[in-house]
């Protein structure tokens, strides 16, 4: 790193940021999205590295996501038209080789290894709040929700690992150079200002480097 070998002291630098967008197509975040036992991780229509930071954070890094054969069906067809060019390959591979089907879901939860008692009370509650015009268990907004009924069910592996090729997750890292504020000139280990050394943006150390900050977080 440029700034250290000059002097410069870094701060947050073990903090990162991962990424695992559903969307587009808007259908992948009407189903549910759940861990190991058959938990939901969080509300599927938040900004993607919020929902891959609890994956990690309280999931460690497991997540499926779970959808029946309307809600697939749909997101088939919105694929030529909401998907950029950037997204497509990855999201045909994702609902035409690279996710597993089963007439059910406790027999798709044992083609995860997850919990099939997990998962069916997950969706049971998930579509309990829908019927009865409820708030989603996970907070999830009521545009992005529809009932998971009609066999057979499929599921997305997206959990976060090291992998290459379609799998791999985009990422980066939140830390940075150290900087006094006032002036924004870099720390070095003793405190002291390097003169003629600036550090901005997510070169430097600041609000963002904890957790990644979005508008489009919630």
């Amino acid at each position: 790193m440029l700034g250290v070998s000059v002097g410069g002291s870094t701060s947050h630098m073990g903090c990162m940021s991962t990424w695992r967008f559903l969307y587009p197509p808007s259908a992948l975040l009407e189903g549910v999205v759940v861990a190991n036992q058959g938990e939901r991780v969080g509300a599927e229509d938040v900004y993607g590295a919020l929902l891959t930071e609890k994956m990690m954070r309280n999931h460690q890094s497991q997540g499926f996501a779970i959808y029946d054969s309307t809600q697939w069906a749909k997101a088939k067809k919105q694929l030529p038209t909401q998907v950029p060019p950037v997204l497509k390959m990855q999201r045909y591979h994702w609902l035409y080789w690279d996710h597993k089907k089963a007439r059910s879901l406790e027999k798709l939860a044992k083609k995860f290894g997850i919990s099939p008692q997990g998962l069916r009370q997950t969706v049971d509650a998930y579509n309990d709040a829908i019927k009865n015009d409820k708030p989603d268990p996970a907070n999830k907004m009521p545009d992005t929700r529809s009932p998971i009924l009609k066999p057979p069910f499929y599921g997305i592996d997206i959990s976060i690992k090291l992998t290459k090729g379609l799998r791999q997750v985009i990422g980066l890292s939140l830390g940075g150079l150290r900087v006094e504020e006032e002036s924004g000139l870099v720390l070095n280990e003793a405190e002291k200002t390097i003169k003629g050394l600036y550090a901005a943006g997510r070169n430097a150390v600041g609000i963002c480097s904890s957790t990644y900050e979005s508008f489009a977080a919630r």
